[in-house]
């Protein structure tokens, strides 16, 4: 009977352990196909907002400028 309970105690905790590397791999993979996904949209979404940016400016909208933003935050 003892071996038993070990033998059933062993394969349990090997059955946990595989589930949980199972578990972290497939987060990973959906980790990483979402990194290239948000990589992509950025990608794609740059050159459109700096045009727009760009065309602000022009239309007299403001300038672009690295100074402090004109707001104050409210406290």
């Amino acid at each position: 009977m003892k071996e038993v309970l070990i033998g059933v105690s062993t394969m349990g905790v090997f059955g946990v352990l595989s589930w949980m590397a199972f578990t972290l791999i497939t987060v990973d993979k959906r980790t990483e196909v979402m990194s290239v996904k948000i990589e992509q949209n950025n990608e794609m979404l740059k050159p459109l907002w700096e045009d727009f940016i760009r065309r602000s400016a022009k239309n007299g909208n403001g300038e672009v400028t690295n100074d402090k933003a004109s707001f104050e935050v409210w406290k």
